[in-house]
């Protein structure tokens, strides 16, 4: 991404990525920028680049009135290049929640999210099980999974993209707002790709001790520990974690009637 203030800018930068290239409004004030006109795509010469810079600064100035202050809605554009891929068009997402704090969002993006408002929600921190709990949630996860001929996206590595959004959720407590739409997600190695994004932060007169907390601590890795057995065995204690539920399982399908009894119900007593 390359800003430009002037025509000129703006086709020095589409020259130095290689057209063809997308033109976004570039502006402090406006955050969501297909509603105001302010997205050019698929533009092949420096004379489409210089039509589509008006346009996008007619159009913005058509909309919206002066801000107080002195400032400006229009500052120039970004430059990007133009991305042709045969994928989906996905939304990852955080807002905050009165009562839980962090609410994390996935699901189907684009200009129509507001539209099919195909999404699931969830706490964060994730990890790689809730991820994928999160997106079996939506009605997309589907195709994702491969469709009339259609190849499966890499869904372990949207898995781990899942994590680390929340991981920056989590750490980063002065965002207020954030979501990557669309996500382009397409099959193959490299399949994932952020087109577009935003982040509104808290204000600066938000003290810190005031910044929303989580609604799910992190995890207590405090009490994982080593042992050695008599036997001479090392081994990890730790808390369970959401991805042992299949070990659970295994666990349990080992077990006599008798002792799975005395594990759950014996108390109720």
């Amino acid at each position: 991404t390359r800003i430009a203030a002037s025509e000129d800018e703006a086709v020095q930068c589409a020259a130095a990525i290689g057209y063809p290239v997308v033109l976004k409004l570039h502006s402090h004030t406006i955050t969501h920028k297909t509603d105001v006109g302010g997205v050019q795509l698929n533009l092949a010469d420096a004379e489409a680049v210089r039509r589509a810079y008006r346009a996008i600064e007619s159009a913005v100035t058509a909309v919206r009135e002066p801000p107080a202050g002195g400032g400006k809605h229009f500052l120039g554009v970004a430059v990007q290049a133009m991305v042709k891929l045969d994928g989906y068009e996905l939304i990852v997402g955080s807002s905050i929640d009165a009562q839980f704090g962090p609410v994390l969002l996935f699901g189907a993006g684009g200009q129509l999210v507001e539209v099919f408002r195909d999404r699931a929600l969830s706490l964060p921190p994730l990890n790689t099980t809730l991820a994928r709990r999160m997106m079996e949630q939506t009605t997309i996860y589907k195709a994702l999974q491969g469709v009339r001929g259609r190849a499966s996206i890499d869904l372990a590595a949207l898995e781990r993209l899942l994590v680390q959004f929340s991981q920056l959720v989590v750490e980063q407590r002065w965002i207020k707002e954030i979501d990557i739409n669309p996500l382009l997600a397409a099959p193959g190695a490299g399949g994932l790709i952020a087109l577009d994004a935003r982040i509104v932060l808290h204000g600066p007169d938000m003290a810190e001790d005031q910044l929303p907390r989580l609604a799910i601590r992190p995890y207590p890795a405090q009490y994982a520990s080593e042992w050695t057995s008599k036997a001479g065995v090392a081994v990890v204690i730790r808390p369970i974690r959401p991805e042992d539920e299949p070990l659970m399982v295994q666990f349990h399908a080992t077990l006599s009637e008798e002792s799975v009894y005395m594990r759950y119900f014996h108390y109720l007593h």
